[in-house]
């Protein structure tokens, strides 16, 4: 029971911040927002016994992810960018869609009772999977640090390239 109160407090905590992000108007706050909800996900995770998935969600996405968004945001000055009139129906729909869809989350647990799953008999953990990512899955596994590296070069390559063309 106190695992389902956990799981749910950071579920509810991962929606809320996720929907901060796109609410916030500055870009920092946002971003704030976004750790917060990746460190609920992580949570979630852990509470599932997932605790690899958990500490991948945590240092790929916490450490890397959120770092290359917070040096796009000081690199690139979003000061500049003039906010957009926003209406009221848009709000009421970010509001109003995870409230429902949590709703009928929490509804369909309630009503049906998932079983918790059985613990895996071949004992899989996290030397099993390190070792698997380091021996079968090793080109996919580098092919994705490789991406990720691309990605953070190109967002400097880009915001460098507007700073040089803005002579202000």
């Amino acid at each position: 029971m106190i695992t389902l109160a956990v799981f749910s407090l950071f579920g509810v905590l991962a929606v809320v911040s996720a929907v901060l992000v796109v609410v916030q108007k500055n870009a920092m706050h946002s971003v704030l927002y976004l750790a917060f909800t990746v460190l609920a996900t992580a949570g979630v995770f852990f509470t599932l016994q997932a605790e690899y998935l958990g500490a991948i969600q945590i240092l790929v996405y916490g450490g890397g992810i959120v770092v290359l968004y917070i040096f796009v945001i000081i690199i690139v000055n979003l000061k500049e960018i003039v906010p957009e009139q926003r209406r009221l129906i848009p709000k009421i729909f970010l509001v109003g869609v995870p409230v429902l869809l949590c709703a009928e989350v929490v509804t369909l647990v309630l009503r049906t009772g998932f079983p918790a799953a059985p613990p895996r008999e071949d004992g899989a953990g996290f030397k099993e999977m390190a070792e698997m990512f380091l021996s079968s899955y090793l080109l996919p596994f580098e092919a994705a640090s490789v991406l990720l590296l691309a990605v953070l070069v190109g967002a400097i390559v880009v915001a460098r390239r507007k700073h040089i063309d803005d002579p202000d």
